[in-house]
């Protein structure tokens, strides 16, 4: 059952300009569903990538450099075959605290909508690869724990392969 309530303004607003993709975590999994409105209203659900097969790759914490390279391949073969699923308009949006999470890492408060462009994960994907090479994580404000690293590779993957520019964040 979707977290989503379609009804919401600023949902609404989004489907106005046409489809959009919620980035969802369940059962391990990292979930896309493409909501788009019409008569009838569709909602296509998509397992997009598996939290434990990226784990497999993050054996410490913090994660070494060799770790975070296979973690990338795995995220990369689980995105691949499922890219020419997603709709030609590129709009991201989730509800997820553990995205949340790469935003209070990032710099920003806890509002109640925000957008993460590419770049933004991109800096935070770059630290945990200063982590990697050595700097201490709390120079850098990094969490060391793995799922966070994994979080962050798989939007990092899924924003890079399949186009998004940003990712808004709600609560």
């Amino acid at each position: 059952m979707s977290r989503i309530n379609k009804q919401n303004p600023f949902f609404q607003k989004l489907l106005k300009d046409g489809p959009v993709t919620i980035l969802k975590v369940q059962d391990q999994q990292f979930i896309l569903e493409i909501v788009e409105v019409g008569e009838p209203e569709t909602l296509d659900t998509i397992t997009a990538g598996d939290i434990q097969t990226i784990l497999v790759n993050l054996k410490r914490e913090p994660a070494e450099t060799i770790e975070l390279e296979a973690a990338i391949a795995d995220i990369e073969d689980q995105l691949m075959p499922i890219i020419s699923e997603l709709p030609n308009r590129r709009c991201l949006a989730t509800y997820e605290q553990a995205f949340w999470n790469i935003a209070k890492v990032a710099g920003f408060g806890s509002d109640d909508k925000l957008q993460l462009n590419v770049d933004t994960v991109e800096e935070v994907f770059n630290r945990l690869v200063d982590v990697a090479y050595g700097t201490p994580a709390h120079w850098l404000d990094v969490p060391e724990d793995r799922e966070f690293a994994a979080t962050v590779l798989f939007l990092r993957e899924l924003m890079h392969h399949a186009s998004f520019n940003s990712i808004i964040l709600r609560h």
